[in-house]
Parts: C-alpha cells; structure tokens; sequence
C-alpha cells in the first residue's frame, strides 16, 4: 500500500509533462512566494533547507482549522492528541516528545514563540503558514529540535469584513474577521473572533448519548497596527484570548475502540478546562538596507482538569523579548543577528497530594550570515549560544518533598550552500545541529524526579533540489536527511510512575518529495511524501532493564502522503465560480511505545468538498472529511489493560461565507 501511494503522488506530479500549451496566468513563481523562514524575507528560491509553504486559502480549501490539522497539508508532520486537543504530539523527520511539556517542534505566530500548552490553537485570518522540516536552533531557539510552524496573519491596508458559519452533523462554528482602516495608509485595527461546539466522535455505551465528549471553544483577537505605506517605523500591539472546554479526554478501553464505545457506568468523564492569554508588541525601524526589531511578549495560560477522578490543575507565565538587526542590502552580504530572553514559571497541583513549581529562565545570542560567492553561488553560516536555568519546588506533605536546580549551556551551529543551477532550479547542502533542553519533570510521579534530564542534541545532514518546469507550471521539492541523535529524553518505568531519563541514540533517515502541478487554468494537483526510517541505535530502559535497541521510534511513520486535486467547473450560467476538492493523506503503521507493542495500523483518509464563490462575495460550501469514517487510535498505553484516544470519524456540512 505504501509503495503505491508514493508512486500515485510521484506518478500525479508527471503525468501532464507532455503538454505544450498550459494557461500563462497558472505558473507557480518561486521568487514570489516570500517566507520569512530565516527571519528575513526571502523568496523560497533562495532559502537552503526544506521549507513548505500554505496560504490561508490552501488551509480553507483543505478544511484545516486548527494547528493539529495541519498535517492534512504538510507531509512529514505527524500530529496525534494523547487525550484531549491540548495534549498533541508533534513529530518531524522522527523527532518526537514523549513528554508534552518539552516539545520537539516550536511554533510561532507572527513572530512570537507559543508556549506548548497552546500548540492546538486556531486557525484564523491567516495568510500563510510555513512549515520547516529539520532542526532550525540557530534562529529560532529551543525546542526547534525537529522543526518549526511559522503562523502568519493577514495585514490588509483597507476595511474588509467577513462572517462565516458552518453547520455539520457534529457541530457548529461561527466566524468573524475583519479590518478597519483607522487612517489612511498608517493606523489599522486587524479583529477576529469564532466561536465552536463540537459534540465529539464517541457514545456512552451506558447511556448511548453521543455527546459526552463534547467540546466548547471560543477565541477572540485584536491587533492595532502602524504601518505607514513607505514610512522607516511599523508597530503592532496585540492581544487574544483563548478558551476551551472538553470532556474529550476520554481513554477507551481498547476492545471497544472499533465501536468508538465508552462506558460511563465504570469511567469517568473527564473534563478540561483552559483559558489561555497573550499580548504581544512588535516594531520595525527600517534605514540604509537595515531593519531593527523587537518583538515582546506575555503568555499566561490557566488549566482546571479533572481525568481519572483527580483534580490537577495548571497554571504557566512566559515572558519573553527577541531584538534582532537584519541586513539585506545591495551587496553580497546579507544575515540577521539578534538577543533573545525569556523567563517562565509553572505550577501543577494534585489536588489534597501535591504542589510543583518549575521555574526557568533563557538567553541567547544568535546570528545567521549569507555571502553571494557568485551569482550562482551562496554560503550560510548560523551560530547560537545559549543557557537555560531551571528550578522545581516539589511537595507532598507526608509522602515527599524535595528542591533543585541546574544550568545548561549549548552551542549550536548550521552551515549551508546553495548553488542556482538554471534560473529555475536550484540544490543545497545543509548541515544543522539541534538541542532540546534539559530540566525537570513537571507532573512529578516519584522522588526519582528530583535528577534532572539533560538536553537532547542531535545533527542533521541534508541535500536538497527545487525546481521549476513546464513554463513554472510545474513545482518539485526533494531533499534526503540523515539525523544521529543522542541523550534521547524518555520515560522510564511503569505507567504512573514513570520519570524522564536520557536513555539512547536513535538515527532518522529519509526522503521528502513535494510537487505542485497548475495543469490548466482549471485543475490543480499537489502530491507530497515523506519516507522516513527511524530507530533506536541503543536504548535499555534504566527501570526494567528491557533492551529496546533497534526498535521503531514512537510517533514516526515510515510513509506519510497527501495528494489533492482542485477542479475550477467551466460555466458561464451562474455569477459565480464552482470549483470541486478532493484529497487524500495517508499514514502508514505507527507505534506508541518505545517496546513497540503497542500500535496503529496503516490509515488513509478522504476529504471533499464543492465550494460556490458568487461574484458578490458570498462563497457556500458542502464539504465531508474522512468520508469512509475511519476509526484509528491516536495514542495508546498500558495502565492495568491498553487504553486509547482516537481519532474524529466522519464529518459531512455546509458553511457560508460572506465578505463585505
């Protein structure tokens, strides 16, 4: 099955070579999609390292609403709940967490690095998400051990308005977004809000209700721009808040997991509650091919959660300041250098047992410099230093307590070059290194977690190609990595009481194809693939001394694929354009667990939709995603017999559209 997806996504990025004559206005400009990957803007042409571009219309399209959604587009990032929407595991090129708190991916929204307990936000007003593949430490810092999701949001210059809302057989959501132009070419205030329930995928076996993992949502945002059209200064200021209630944290005994059954006469329905806030000031002075930036910001994130009859509720503070001078002038040379700060605190309580406090503070000094050897020839060269301090102040009174800290300090480095064969076609070679910090474990299960884990380092060897043919019609990626790992944080010992531990090497290798095809003016193809193997070199759990050497890496496929297809219906009988969606994506099998006993078998999934853009600015869509209603787990564990979290089955609605 696998060798025949790869191939039908190889196979729809050839299959119109032969033509001669394709629309002049359908090509695809590498030069013209900027990315802001290096932390300055670039073409895609010119950045050296796998890098995939989405622009809010793709998400749209692809009915992707969410951050955990966005492995329906980007091949290679697998993302899967382990018990409700804010408990996600991101994995890149192997790369993989088992612990949620000391992710292995960053995420940024427009210029602000999002703290892990919000990693499932929404997707809203969004004008493009870049997604880097492999570790990106040298610029954006911890935790880009596997790579990074750039969120960026729209900056219109003149009054829009939009409201949206959907309606399905498992929910509802409304949307609004819109911008008011204060004054003109200079003031702007960006909003946007959408509210959602979701009624869940999952029936009470002892009630047959099918709402008992519900979900409420509610998000609201607001930003004040500065922006004058050709002024040196921009400022924005920002702020947005995010509110989730979900009993879907529901873990299924894994024999009833088919059935998609629960049985609340012997579970309990847990519940979640998180409140989740953010501002942000953010400002750009621009002189002589220099651009000076500051971006501030405080994250401040609140949890009441009540799983397996237990109340354990979480609160974290992040603040954290990037300076950063950027050059891109005339010459051949051109990087960026910056100062990065941050200062966190985090509390988790079980309640009537214990209190931990966490704390930790960052800096870092970084810089990322090109020089244009020839016109054809580039050199990148990236440097970071930086040193992380963390604390914990455990306390169960009667059972233990305990206090510690310890310091950390890395260097990591990337050296790159690029050479532009033709005009359109360019390859690179890249090396990388990436760190994950060490710390401590923040839900305590024994006084074993008094040691700290150490950081986990790895280094990333890469080649790529990106190409252009058939008059731009046709866009391929390819690249193949090599990742050795060390001092992988995992846990150890029994489920309950399981403390994190530097237990092994692990080596990812792989190759990633991507390909775009505007085959006409009317159909458009888009394939990716992401073929990866990777495994634990040497790994003996320090508890039970098993001998887990040469197995699968948890959460790391060996296939992911996405192929879609967009049909624009020639007519000329309805003011308006019709246009059909189809796409598929794919996952071959994964394991949960470092023994490898426990897993998911190999999923592939539909969506569709048939959208009417009327020439008023009113679009209405039907839309299904996972048509065949697949059933698949999303995590699972041993805790006195296997249990699991699976994944939404089958979702068929319709949403309206209107734009003013």
């Amino acid at each position: 099955m696998k060798f025949r997806v790869v191939l039908s996504v190889i196979f729809s990025t050839t299959l119109f070579q032969g033509q001669e004559v394709l629309a002049q206005d359908a090509v695809i400009s590498l030069d013209s999609v900027v990315v802001s990957a290096n932390k300055r803007e670039q073409g895609l042409s010119k950045v050296d390292g796998s890098v995939s571009v989405k622009t809010g219309e793709d998400l749209q399209r692809a009915n992707v609403t969410k951050v955990s959604e966005l492995g329906k587009v980007f091949s290679g990032l697998v993302i899967r709940t382990r018990g409700s929407r804010v408990y996600a595991n991101f994995t890149v090129r192997g790369q993989y967490s088992p612990d949620f708190y000391n992710a292995t991916v960053q995420i940024y929204l427009d210029g602000v690095p999002q703290d892990t307990s919000v990693f499932d936000q929404e997707l809203i007003n969004v004008d493009r998400v870049e997604f880097l593949r492999g570790p990106q430490g040298t610029l954006y810092g911890r935790n880009a051990f596997g790579g990074v999701i750039n969120i960026i949001t729209r900056r219109p210059r003149t009054d829009e308005l939009s409201v949206a809302g959907e309606l399905s057989d498992h929910g509802r959501r409304a949307d609004i977004v819109g911008t008011a132009a204060l004054s003109p070419d200079s003031w702007f205030l960006d909003f946007a809000g959408r509210a959602e329930y979701d009624e869940g995928h999952i029936k009470d076996a002892t009630t047959n209700n099918s709402d008992i993992a519900d979900t409420r949502s509610a998000f609201g945002s607001a930003m004040l721009r500065f922006d004058p059209q050709d002024g040196p200064f921009d400022a924005t200021l920002a702020a947005s808040y995010d509110h989730v209630r979900t009993h879907e944290e529901l873990y299924l005994l894994d024999q009833f997991v088919s059935q998609r059954k629960y049985f609340t006469a012997f579970q309990p329905v847990n519940f979640l509650d998180r409140e989740f806030w953010t501002t942000s000031l953010n400002w750009n002075y621009q002189w002589d091919g220099f651009t000076l930036s500051s971006t501030s910001a405080y994250q401040d994130v609140s949890y009441d959660r009540n799983i397996f009859g237990g109340m354990f509720p979480e609160t974290k503070q992040v603040a954290s300041e990037e300076l950063k001078l950027a050059y891109d002038g005339a010459g051949r040379l051109s990087g960026v250098a910056g100062l990065y700060l941050q200062d966190d605190e985090f509390t988790r309580e079980v309640v009537g047992f214990s209190f931990n406090k966490v704390e930790g503070q960052s800096i870092a000094v970084f810089g990322d410099v090109t020089f244009q050897v020839t016109p054809r020839l580039d050199v990148t060269g990236g440097i970071r230093y930086g040193e992380d301090d963390a604390s914990i102040n455990f306390n169960a009174p009667g059972f233990f307590a305990f206090r510690n800290s310890e310091s950390f300090d890395d260097v990591q480095t990337k050296a790159a070059v690029g050479f532009q064969i033709t005009e359109n076609t360019r390859v690179y070679a890249l090396v990388s290194e990436g760190y994950k910090p060490g710390g401590f474990n923040r839900a305590v299960a024994s006084p074993a977690d008094f040691a700290p884990y150490l950081p986990e380092t790895s280094v990333n060897y890469e080649v790529g190609i990106r190409k252009t043919m058939l008059n731009q019609a046709l866009y391929l990626a390819a690249a193949a990595y090599y990742i050795p790992s060390e001092d992988k944080q995992i846990f150890v010992g029994p489920v309950g009481v399981q403390v994190i531990r530097n237990a092994g090497e692990a080596t990812s290798r792989g190759v990633e194809l991507e390909a775009n095809l505007q085959a006409s003016s009317n159909l458009t193809i888009t394939g990716a693939t992401s073929i990866d193997r990777s495994e634990f070199d040497s790994y003996v759990d320090q508890i039970t001394s098993a001998d887990n050497s040469g197995n699968r890496v948890p959460y790391a496929p060996e296939v992911t694929a996405n192929l879609s297809a967009r049909y624009i219906v020639p007519q000329t009988r309805m003011p308006a354009d019709i246009s059909l969606y189809g796409a598929l994506q794919y996952t071959s099998k994964i394991y949960f667990d470092e023994a490898n006993t426990l897993s998911q078998s190999p999923v592939t999934t539909f969506d569709a939709s048939v959208d009417l853009a009327f020439h008023n600015g009113v679009t209405v869509s039907v839309f299904g995603t996972n048509l065949t209603d697949e059933t698949y787990r999303t995590s699972s564990f041993n805790f006195g017999g296997i249990i699991s979290t699976i994944a939404d089955g089958r979702v068929v609605g319709g949403k309206v559209k209107a734009t003013f």
